[in-house]
């Protein structure tokens, strides 16, 4: 496969929300059958792009980047090439030293709804590194014209499409439904992914009817204490730039691992000058 080829299958698999690992030689030594710079991409499911030898080589290589998917980290190793195995050239073997890189796509965020506020913040989430896609059943609310190049817009049923999509641990979900029934469904088919965020737009009396009705129908607690509802951080919020301004930052403090703290709270300089003062 050329340089070009797996550059392109790279960009594809990342298009399409997947991690991968791809597997470079940095170093060789010994008659090896590949030069510095071969490059294997190896997917979640095990298919693979790319040679660096036969079948048994190609296989421990793309088994090596599987636990470097799964662990989430980069590394080096070194692949022996037997001769007995025919897949060194030379009849004494061949070292290959190997970079693992795992990639991971720009996390996707989902937004159920295609109304005011699912606009406001798809302009926000734009300049925050996500993948957007914005589902509705409206085509005349979901005008392309409102939305940025960037936005991907996706037209049916809202929770079929939801589970369609198949979001997985990069993906955030926002429901902005245009009502109870609805986002209900929506947030149903969300709770049966893997999806790193779950937000739902409401009044607390709403969101508890909500909740009440999937505790019937059999969905855990534990899974719903999950949920973002009613969505976003304590602003006042009123209009709908507003609430997607609440949204958003709630979206940076959980992926930031951060307390939503006032910075003025969090450090109390005052205090800590009025200390010094007072020694």
């Amino acid at each position: 496969m050329s340089g070009t080829s797996i550059y392109n299958e790279i960009q594809t698999a990342l298009k399409r929300g997947e991690r991968i690992a791809i597997a470079t030689v940095i170093k060789t030594a010994g008659a090896a059958p590949c030069g510095v710079g071969s490059k294997m991409l190896v997917r979640t499911d095990g298919t693979t792009s790319g040679s660096f030898a036969g079948p048994k080589t190609d296989g421990r290589v793309a088994q090596e980047a599987l636990q470097a998917i799964r662990n989430g980290q980069s590394h080096l190793k070194h692949i022996h090439l037997d001769a007995d195995q025919g897949e060194a050239v030379g009849s004494c073997g061949a070292t290959l030293e190997v970079f693992f890189e795992v990639l991971r796509p720009e996390p996707r965020l989902i937004i159920a709804g295609a109304g005011y506020v699912a606009q406001a913040l798809a302009r926000l989430a734009s300049a925050l590194d996500f993948r957007i896609v914005v589902v509705d059943d409206r085509r005349d609310l979901a005008d392309p014209v409102v939305f940025e190049d960037k936005v991907q817009l996706t037209f049916g049923d809202i929770p079929q499409t939801i589970h369609e999509l198949e979001p997985d641990e990069s993906s955030w979900i926002v429901i902005v439904t245009r009502g109870h029934h609805l986002d209900k469904d929506a947030l149903q088919a969300a709770l049966a992914t893997n999806a790193a965020y779950i937000g739902m737009i409401g009044s607390p009396s709403k969101v508890k009817r909500i909740f009440k009705d999937l505790l019937k129908e059999g969905i855990a607690r534990e899974r719903l204490e999950q949920v973002h509802a009613p969505i976003g951080l304590d602003l006042g919020a009123e209009t709908p730039d507003e609430i997607a301004l609440s949204i958003a930052a709630e979206m940076v403090m959980i992926r930031k691992k951060a307390s939503g703290t006032s910075l003025n709270t969090l450090h109390q300089l005052l205090d800590e000058e009025v200390g010094v003062e007072s020694r």
